[in-house]
């Protein structure tokens, strides 16, 4: 009876241990991880002007397809770009690619950070996130999840840092918003713009990357007035499609006004196709001048 009743305590104490483990484990692969730096760093500020990039690369999670392939496509059109401030999503870590934003940092030579948003390489060989790399020093690099979350395994990052440039620092944050329900993507551009105004400190800032809501939405027209739409100030008239699958426009550089500097737009555009990306990628040729 006794040896009956201690084997029932060690089976019971094997399944708490199984439980717990588990229960580790999932808690793992679903919560987003702390940024980490990639390429070399640099301590030399950017022009003054200079061209601003984003990019969503498609992990294709689990199929990965042609990811190999597509980052070289996209490593050698950024080369052609040239930008000084480049904010990527879904940089992936996979089977096929060990780390996308440590690749395009390296073949660049550009330095940031990057943020695990979702997955955990180390555990089962996927995770992606955010990226915001420099051609210059980048410091005070952080992130945080968006609120509210979509699902116990969606998580949305803005992740950021301060870009010193020869007319003093910009506050560069790289995103990536849910494509669910049209409330809780609301809620979280909410949440966003009030870390921005919170984290930027009256300095300029650049805001980029995949909003998942069409410039026509009412989460982008209620949009700060300081909050600039770069590729749409630029190009007035044009389409600026995005998204490959939709046919809608859902990748944005917004260019938030400092208390004493001013943004001036050059220019601006998309770029890429799908040997690249389910994405184009939006350009901006930007600069900072005194304000009035």
């Amino acid at each position: 009876m006794r040896r009956h009743h201690a084997n029932r305590q060690r089976i019971a104490l094997l399944v708490a241990v199984l439980l717990a483990a588990m229960a580790a484990f999932v808690l793992s692969v679903s919560r987003p991880g702390p940024p980490a730096s990639v390429g070399a760093a640099r301590t030399d500020p950017i022009p003054a002007t200079f061209t601003v990039v984003t990019l969503n690369l498609w992990h294709d999670h689990p199929h990965y397809s042609r990811q190999p392939e597509r980052l070289e496509a996209a490593l050698v059109t950024l080369h052609d770009l040239s930008p000084e401030v480049l904010c990527l999503q879904e940089a992936a870590r996979t089977p096929v690619v060990e780390n996308a934003a440590e690749a395009l940092a390296v073949g660049l030579e550009l330095a940031g950070g990057y943020a695990r948003a979702n997955g955990n390489y180390s555990l089962i060989r996927f995770e992606e996130g955010e990226a915001v790399l420099a051609r210059g020093a980048l410091s005070d690099i952080a992130a945080l999840e968006l609120r509210p979350r979509a699902g116990f395994f969606e998580h949305r990052l803005a992740l950021w840092g301060a870009v010193q440039t020869e007319a003093g620092p910009v506050v560069v944050f790289s995103t990536h918003l849910t494509n669910k329900e049209g409330a809780i993507n609301a809620a979280q551009i909410d949440s966003l713009v009030a870390l921005v105004e919170r984290q930027r400190h009256g300095l300029p800032a650049v805001v980029a990357g995949d909003f998942n809501a069409a410039e026509d939405a009412p989460q982008i027209t209620a949009l700060p007035v300081h909050w600039r739409d770069a590729f749409r100030e630029a190009q007035p008239d044009a389409p600026g499609v995005t998204s490959l699958d939709s046919g809608r426009r859902i990748d944005y550089i917004f260019l938030v006004e400092g208390e004493d500097v001013r943004w001036e737009i050059r220019d601006a555009g998309t770029f890429g196709g799908s040997a690249i990306s389910d994405h184009l990628g939006v350009w901006a040729r930007v600069g900072l001048a005194a304000g009035e």
